[in-house]
């Protein structure tokens, strides 16, 4: 097998019939110091995988994940993924893409989105069918007024039989222009605001360890009157005042007004 690098990307070529992670890993790990958001291994070259030669995917995988950075195995033969299908874990554990494209979009996604949110800031989280631009109006108020930062959360939610890392090109896309939307819209009430994307399960328990990990002092929901058989909001904002670890504001507003109407608060 032969192993070469070319700027975030490990290329394999020829015959992996043993575990060669600890002969990749050097080069794997050099890269990551250039590219801390991740790493690709190309596989398009590949002729021959063995069962033992797959494993050498599930050790990079345990190691990179451990160094807090994520792994896209990508352009695999159809024949070494029906190899790959064979081995234990590699489904739930290995993120694959069939590109380097696709692939590197995705960790270009996570690390336009990998701002630090101060901590103790006010955070709003950006999330369908929640009223973004009523709830950072909301938080421009709060900040201006209790001297807080704002952060802007947003969420790919990963199905659950796949690995968390790996690529989705429509989620990703869309968390990326809902985020800067909400951050042009915080612009114009004066705020700087940092963007956290996370990559979750479910968006409701995603946010609520946002707010954990940040120490967030508010969270700010705002929801338009939902239709009488749409309650998904309503479950967001329950959800939030039974267990978020910090003062939650909720604004509802009818469709037609434009700034937000009755506001629950509670710490």
């Amino acid at each position: 097998m032969i192993v070469y690098t070319k700027d975030d990307t490990v290329k394999l070529s020829g015959s992996l019939v043993r575990n060669q992670w600890l002969t990749i890993k050097a080069a794997a790990m050099v890269l990551l110091k250039e590219h801390p958001e991740g790493i690709l291994i190309d596989g398009g070259e590949l002729v021959t995988v063995t069962e033992e030669g797959a494993r050498t995917f599930l050790d990079a995988v345990k190691d990179i994940q451990s160094a807090g950075a994520r792994i896209v195995v990508c352009n695999l033969p159809q024949s070494v993924l029906d190899v790959l299908k064979t081995v234990p874990g590699v489904r739930s554990q290995i993120a694959l893409s069939m590109s380097v494209e696709e692939a590197r979009e995705s960790l270009r996604s996570d690390l336009t989105c990998a701002d630090e949110i101060p901590k103790g800031a006010i955070i709003v989280p950006v999330i369908p069918g929640v009223d973004v631009a009523a709830a950072i109006r909301l938080a421009a108020l709060v900040s201006r007024e209790r001297h807080l930062p704002v952060g802007i959360a947003t969420f790919v939610v990963v199905a659950r039989q796949l690995p968390l890392s790996a690529p989705q090109p429509d989620e990703e896309a869309a968390a990326q222009r809902t985020a800067f939307e909400a951050v042009a819209l915080a612009r114009q009430h004066g705020l700087a605001c940092a963007v956290h994307m996370a990559r979750v399960r479910d968006r409701r328990d995603g946010l609520l360890a946002v707010l954990t990990q940040y120490e967030a002092r508010v969270v700010v929901v705002a929801i338009a009157m939902p239709k009488p058989d749409d309650e998904s909001e309503l479950e967001l904002t329950d959800y939030l005042l039974r267990k978020a670890p910090c003062d939650v504001l909720v604004a509802r507003r009818f469709a037609e007004q434009t700034e937000p109407s009755d506001v629950a608060h509670t710490s």
